[in-house]
């Protein structure tokens, strides 16, 4: 006789399935919210796609200055910070009530982040502008339809070609957007900040690079029979759409 090796048989193993107890009594999220903040991602995602040509230089800057950007942002904070205490501890030898106090290093904060950053905000929004007026949407629209009214029949094909791929970059710039930012944002995404939510794992653990990806390809399931996934919002006990079903997530006010 020979030995014959066998596999182990695998068991049954419900511990994905436990519930943080954190989450018990969390906010469950509004439809109108979620709604807000998925139209807030698309719209991001769709400039996006239309100004790429805009914005990919840009962000090669800012990738090739982040570090030294970086250093300067937190040497300002802390100058920030050191003067705001200053003038708290001036304050205080006054006599100034402590809640008075606490609300002046407040604003004073907000307002001295007001003026470090609004120039550079600024300096950014006229860059665009520029950039804006010497390749703008209306001059390549105008001249697109000139070519395509004097050689339609014969670029007939490439536009079309050119239409689908411009359509299969936006949903795979979709899936990377979604997929990163609910990553590293640990469940937010641009719009959900905004929109004061955030996704959370049933577990309680944080929420993986492959947990966001499968999220994110979640939403055609959800997208699947005129959107019925989205809608099972509404009778699901935990709110829960298709993509959290699959992810085994929620989404809560932050």
């Amino acid at each position: 006789m020979h030995n014959q090796t066998q596999e182990p048989r695998r068991k049954f193993d419900f511990s994905h399935l436990q519930v943080d107890e954190k989450l018990q009594g969390s906010r469950l999220a509004s439809f109108s919210r979620r709604s807000v903040a998925f139209a807030m991602d698309w719209l991001i995602i769709l400039l996006c796609t239309e100004f790429f040509g805009l914005l990919a230089p840009l962000v090669l800057v800012f990738l090739l200055i982040k570090r030294r950007l970086r250093t300067t942002l937190v040497k300002s904070r802390r100058i920030l910070r050191k003067n705001v205490s200053f003038a708290d501890r001036k304050l205080e030898d006054l006599d100034i009530d402590s809640r008075l106090r606490k609300q002046f290093r407040q604003h004073m904060t907000i307002y001295l982040y007001v003026v470090i950053y609004l120039p550079l905000f600024v300096a950014v929004l006229a860059l665009l502008a520029f950039i804006t007026s010497i390749f703008s949407v209306e001059t390549y629209e105008t001249a697109k339809a000139s070519v395509s009214n004097s050689f339609s029949g014969l670029f007939r094909p490439i536009s079309d070609l050119n239409d689908a791929f411009s359509l299969l970059v936006s949903f795979f710039g979709a899936f990377v957007y979604f997929t990163l930012f609910t990553w590293q944002w640990e469940g937010s995404t641009p719009g959900k900040r905004l929109a004061g939510i955030r996704v959370v794992r049933l577990n309680g653990k944080p929420i993986s690079f492959r947990g966001s990806l499968e999220r994110a390809t979640g939403y055609t399931a959800s997208a699947s029979l005129l959107g019925f996934g989205f809608f099972q919002y509404f009778w699901d006990r935990n709110c829960q759409t298709t993509h959290d079903k699959i992810t085994e997530t929620i989404v809560i006010e932050a």
